[in-house]
């Protein structure tokens, strides 16, 4: 039993000996493994490192790039927001214009083309319509005073009605342009754009006398009779226009060579005010009932403004007058509206004058850049005659053009008025109607009568003696009462139409 047990004890020794062994090798193996691999891993590590290193400088590259665009994008940004600050301050400081003006129905036209011009100048405009109303043009003047606009152009609704609105803009050594109608009682007006009513009415004047040719009617002391409907009462350039008609006609009204029947020539017998095409077709009515005699018209009516002529036109054709007859006046109008365009065409209106808005607008936004630019003075071609009660007013008078049915064509071509605006409608040749003669009644057919027999030729007669031609008898002294008109009678003026 012993024995065994040792032989078992001696086995287990051995078999540790060589587990021992075998440790020892593979610890050995191991380490000497280890320092391979240690050694190797030194090669592994460098090239590594060059990786890295290599992904790092890619890396910077990379943010540098990045650095760049974004510095780049910043200064786009940063450019992109100082053009819009620069927007901004460039839009903060255009000069404003402010354009105010009666009414939008007949001054849309002006608005657009000073606008236009205004923008093309580098101005920005804003537009005012008073609508006729006096008040409402205070109201607007006083807000643009506040948003420290640059200039005025205004065309006042009442010429006498802007004295104290206009105070404070002189204080703010803002100028004001007066458009097409005097502003009076300043002195914050400091240029004034017309077409000239002095002017206007020296053209309608002188038109009347070519056309009625009043020199050779006055040398052969002949008359005719004329009517006035002149502007509105408290503008200023109907005054003037007034004025320039009567220095050309009055001496045809001294001298008799015209006649004014009912006596209204004064510029207040004849004005009408606002421009009223009511009011002067009841005027013109009245006249003819209570200055004519029934079926009398004047030979010339001189008005002032288109829808005057027009109104005229409405009244005769009432009571029947046909244009072109013996009876129809020479009728004037101002301004070529279209629809009296139209009736110089049809020669319902003899003559008008062209005023175009075109050549006023552009003008006065000449003389408003120029004053704003400082580049020139405003030129003027009048500094004598439009006095507004403060001081005299600096003015450039625009050309007009007398327009008849020879020439109103000009104004399709000049893009003034398409053709359709202003040619009349093609109207059929009145024809007269065959008055119907009554049928005559028809006849009994008579009885045939007998042809008589024939006679015997009866025979031929002497020819008497002449007898002698008798003594004239005396004729019959005339009674008085058929006696000669005295020669120091004078001979009634017949009117056109009672003849």
């Amino acid at each position: 039993m012993k024995r065994k047990t040792a032989v078992v004890l001696l086995g287990s020794i051995i078999a540790l000996s060589v587990l021992s062994g075998c440790g020892s090798n593979e610890a050995t193996e191991a380490a000497s493994e280890s320092a391979q691999t240690e050694d190797e891993g030194a090669g592994d590590d460098a090239e590594m490192q060059e990786a890295l290193e290599e992904e790092e400088t890619k890396k910077e590259k990379d943010s540098e790039k990045e650095d760049e665009k974004g510095t780049k994008d910043q200064e786009e940004a940063e450019e992109t927001e100082e053009i819009q600050e620069e927007a901004e301050i460039e839009e903060e400081n255009t000069d404003k214009v402010a354009i105010l003006l009666p009414d939008e129905k007949n001054w849309s036209d002006d608005a657009e083309e000073l606008q236009a011009d205004l923008v093309e100048d580098g101005y920005e405009s804003l537009v005012f319509y008073a609508e006729g109303d006096g008040s409402k043009q205070v109201s607007q003047i006083q807000e643009m005073l506040a948003a420290e606009v640059k200039a005025f152009i205004i065309a006042p609704v009442d010429p006498y009605g802007l004295t104290d609105a206009l105070a404070p803009v002189k204080e703010a050594k803002i100028p004001v342009f007066s458009y097409d109608q005097l502003i009076m009682n300043t002195n914050a007006v400091k240029y004034y754009t017309t077409f000239g009513g002095r002017q206007t009415g020296h053209m309608l004047a002188e038109e009347i006398v070519k056309k009625e040719e009043l020199e050779k009617l006055r040398e052969e002391k002949g008359s005719k009779t004329i009517e006035f409907l002149m502007g509105s009462l408290d503008s200023t350039e109907a005054l003037f226009l007034y004025n320039g008609v009567m220095e050309i006609l009055q001496p045809y009204l001294d001298d008799g060579t015209l006649v004014c029947t009912s006596g209204k020539v004064s510029f207040d017998d004849t004005g009408i005010l606002r421009w009223s095409s009511d009011l002067a077709g009841t005027r013109f009515r009245d006249i003819l009932e209570n200055s004519y005699e029934e079926g009398q018209t004047p030979d010339i009516v001189c008005t002032g403004f288109d829808q005057a002529a027009l109104a005229v036109i409405d009244v005769l054709e009432e009571k029947g007058v046909v244009p072109g007859s013996e009876m129809w006046p020479l009728i004037t109008g101002s301004e070529c509206q279209a629809e009296a365009v139209k009736a110089i065409a049809s020669g319902k209106i003899a003559f008008s004058v062209f005023m175009d808005y075109r050549t006023l607008a552009d003008t006065c936004e000449q003389m408003v850049h120029e004053y704003i630019s400082g580049e020139e003075e405003p030129e003027v071609n009048d500094y004598e005659q439009y006095d507004n009660g403060v001081k005299i007013i600096g003015t450039y008078l625009c050309e007009s053009q007398i327009i008849d049915a020879d020439n109103y064509e000009i104004l399709i071509d000049n893009g003034y008025y398409k053709e359709e605006e202003v040619r009349p409608e093609a109207t059929p040749t009145p024809t007269l109607k065959p008055t119907s003669t009554p049928e005559p009644e028809p006849t009994e057919t008579p009885e045939p009568t007998e042809i008589p027999e024939p006679t015997e030729t009866p025979e031929p007669t002497e020819t008497p003696e002449p007898t002698e031609t008798p003594e004239p008898t005396e004729t019959p002294e005339p009674e008085e009462e058929d006696a000669e008109p005295d020669p120091t009678q004078k001979p009634r003026v017949t009117l056109r139409g009672s003849k």
